[in-house]
C-alpha cells in the first residue's frame, strides 16, 4: 500500500504581507487562485494546492483542521522543464533576491529566493532525490 501524491503543502504570513504574497504566487510565479476564505488562499498547481494561510487568521479558527501552522519560515521547492531553468532563474531575479544557487548530482541545479513572509522557495530544474527503492 502506498500513498499516491501530495495533494496540498501550507506557507504562512503575517497578515500585513498578504497582499505582496498574493502578487509573488499568482502574479509572479502564475499560479492561479482557486479557493479563498477568511485568512487563506488556494493556488492551484497541477494535482496539488499551494496554501497560502494567513497567522492571524489562522489562530482565530476553531477545529482540528486549522490545528497547524508555524512561527518561522517554510520551505517548498517548485519544478521547471531544464530548459526553462534561465528563464525562471531571470524572472524572479526581476522582482527579489536569488539568496543561493546549488549544484546538484545528476547535473541538476537549483536556486532558492524568499517569498514576502520569509519562506525559503526553491525552483529546480527536475527532480532532485533519488527514485524510491
Amino acid at each position: 500500500m502506498r500513498l499516491g501524491a501530495v495533494l496540498e503543502v501550507a506557507l504562512y504570513h503575517d497578515a500585513a504581507e498578504g497582499q505582496a504574497m498574493t502578487g509573488l504566487y499568482e502574479g509572479v510565479l502564475g499560479l492561479p487562485i482557486v479557493a479563498r476564505w477568511p485568512g487563506g488562499v488556494a493556488h492551484r498547481l497541477g494535482t496539488a494546492l499551494v496554501l497560502i494561510f494567513e497567522r492571524e487568521g489562522l489562530a482565530e479558527r476553531e477545529g482540528p483542521i486549522a490545528d497547524h501552522g508555524t512561527v518561522g519560515p517554510g520551505h517548498l521547492c517548485f519544478t521547471v522543464a531544464a530548459g526553462a531553468y534561465e528563464d525562471w532563474r531571470r524572472r524572479i531575479a526581476d522582482v527579489t533576491d536569488v539568496v543561493h544557487e546549488h549544484e546538484w548530482s545528476g547535473d541538476r541545479r537549483s536556486f532558492y529566493f524568499r517569498d514576502p513572509a520569509g519562506n525559503l522557495l526553491e525552483i529546480a530544474d527536475g527532480d532532485l532525490w533519488p527514485p524510491a527503492g
